[in-house]
C-alpha cells in the first residue's frame, strides 16, 4: 500500500510539472494553439487534404493534431506533435461505441494543452468536436467534405443517426468551413444555416512538391498509354461499373490501351469480378494503393473521375497540379466548380458509359486538344496552390482563436 501511495504520488508531480510546463510553453510562445482533429490518416481525399495542410497550419499555430484511430497512409511533419485515442477500429459499429471515449479524450487534451480552438475534418470527427465544446467552451470549427446529402444514403439505421445527429449538430459549430459552393448550399438548405457562418475554401495543392514528386520514377512498370482512375474501391459512390463499361466500349478501337485502377476498397473483389466478365483482364490493371500517386498522374493519357457523388474531389486538383487532363462526370458537388464548363476539364454525364467513353474517343484522337487542356489544367491547378489556400486557412482560424469563447 506503501509503494502504491508512493507511485500515486509521483504520477501527481508529475502531472503538476508537465502542466506548468506546458503552461509556461504557452505563456512564451505568440503563437495560438490548435488542434487539428480528423479520423485517421488513412489513404483518402481529405485525409490528404488534412497531410497538405499540417506543414502549413504549423508556421502559424502550436499544433497538435489528433487521429481518432491510429492508422497513417501519410507522412507526418517532424514539427507537428501528435495524439491517437484509439489503435484499430474495426466497423462502423466500433466507431459509434467509442464516440463518447473520444469526446471525453478531446476535452481532456483541450483542457491541458488550453486550446481555444478545434479544427475538423469529416464527419465523426465534426460531431466530436462539437459535442467535445459543450465540455470545455472552444471554439469548434468544422469542414465538410462530401455531399452530406448522399454520404448515408442507403446506409441503414446507422447512416440516418449519424446524418440526424449532424443536421441538429452542425448548427452548434461556431464556424463550418465547405470545400466547395455546391456544398455550402446543401448545408444552409438542409440545416437551416446563417450563409455568414460557412465559408468557402477549396483543397489545397502543393505545387512544388507534387512537381517534385511526379518526376521520380513509379513504383510499378507502367503501360505505354494508359488511363487511370484514383480513388476508393466503392462502386455505389465511384462508379466502377460505368467506368469500366465505358472502357470496354473504347477497347476495341484502342487495344493497347490500359486502365490502370489505384485505390483500394470494400468493393475490391466485385470490380475484379467485372473486370473478368467484360474480358478486360489483360487492360485493367488494380494497382491498389499508391504513396506516390503521382508519378503515375504525370504518366497519363487522362484521369477519369466518373463518381455518382462528390464533394470537392481532391484528385482532380492533383492530376490538374501534374497537368494531366481530367474528364468528370458532373455530379453533385464540386467537378463543374472546378472544370467550369469545360473549359478545364471535360464534363460529361453521371452514369452514361456512352458519354464517357465519346468523351475519352475525343480527347485521344485529338492530341493538339488533349494538350490544349494540358496546359489549362495547369493553369487551373495555380487557384488551389498551398500557400493561397493555406492562408484562407490561417485567416479564419486565427480570427476566431481571438475571439471569446
Amino acid at each position: 500500500m506503501a509503494t502504491s501511495a508512493i507511485s500515486t504520488a509521483r504520477r501527481k508531480t508529475t502531472q503538476r510539472v508537465d502542466d506548468l510546463i506546458n503552461k509556461r510553453i504557452h505563456e512564451l510562445t505568440d503563437r495560438p494553439r490548435l488542434i487539428f482533429l480528423v479520423p485517421s490518416l488513412a489513404g483518402g481525399g481529405a485525409e490528404r487534404v488534412a497531410t497538405t495542410l499540417l506543414p502549413y497550419l504549423a508556421r502559424h499555430f502550436d499544433l497538435t493534431l489528433v487521429l481518432l484511430e491510429n492508422r497513417r497512409s501519410y507522412p507526418i511533419p517532424a514539427e507537428v506533435a501528435v495524439a491517437a485515442f484509439s489503435e484499430s477500429l474495426n466497423s462502423h459499429t466500433a466507431h459509434i461505441i467509442r464516440i463518447p471515449y473520444h469526446i471525453l479524450a478531446l476535452a481532456r487534451l483541450i483542457r491541458r494543452h488550453r486550446a481555444r480552438v478545434v479544427l475538423s475534418f469529416m464527419e465523426q470527427a465534426n460531431i466530436i468536436n462539437i459535442m467535445a465544446s459543450y465540455i470545455t467552451g472552444h471554439h469548434a470549427v468544422i469542414s465538410q467534405h462530401i455531399n452530406p446529402r448522399q454520404q448515408y444514403k442507403g446506409k441503414g439505421l446507422l447512416g440516418r443517426a449519424i446524418s440526424q445527429t449532424s443536421a441538429r449538430l452542425y448548427p452548434k459549430a461556431d464556424r463550418i468551413i465547405a470545400v466547395s459552393n455546391g456544398i455550402k448550399e446543401i448545408i444552409i438548405s438542409d440545416y437551416f444555416l446563417d450563409t455568414r457562418r460557412i465559408a468557402v475554401i477549396p483543397n489545397p495543392v502543393d505545387i512544388s512538391f507534387i512537381a517534385k514528386m511526379s518526376k521520380r520514377e513509379p513504383s510499378i512498370a507502367l503501360p505505354g498509354d494508359y488511363l487511370l482512375h484514383v480513388g476508393r474501391l466503392k462502386v455505389t459512390h465511384k462508379a466502377h461499373d460505368i467506368l469500366l463499361n465505358a472502357f470496354k466500349k473504347l477497347h476495341s478501337g484502342h487495344p493497347n490501351l490500359k486502365l490502370i485502377l489505384v485505390g483500394e476498397g470494400p468493393d475490391k473483389k466485385q470490380i475484379q469480378v467485372m473486370v473478368k466478365d467484360l474480358d478486360l483482364a489483360e487492360s485493367v490493371i488494380l494497382a491498389g494503393w499508391q504513396e506516390n500517386v503521382f508519378a503515375f498522374m504525370a504518366r497519363a493519357k487522362a484521369l477519369i473521375l466518373c463518381s455518382r457523388y462528390e464533394g470537392r474531389p481532391h484528385v482532380l486538383a492533383e492530376a490538374m497540379a501534374c497537368g494531366c487532363p481530367v474528364i468528370a462526370t458532373d455530379c453533385q458537388t464540386g467537378p463543374r466548380e472546378m472544370l467550369g464548363d469545360n473549359e478545364y476539364g471535360l464534363l460529361v454525364p453521371v452514369d452514361d458509359p456512352e458519354a464517357l467513353a465519346r468523351g475519352v474517343e475525343g480527347l485521344l484522337a485529338d492530341e493538339p486538344r488533349r494538350a490544349y487542356f494540358q496546359d489549362q489544367a495547369r493553369k487551373r491547378a495555380q487557384d488551389f496552390d498551398l500557400e493561397q489556400i493555406g492562408s484562407k486557412y490561417v485567416r479564419l482560424l486565427q480570427g476566431i482563436a481571438e475571439t471569446r469563447a
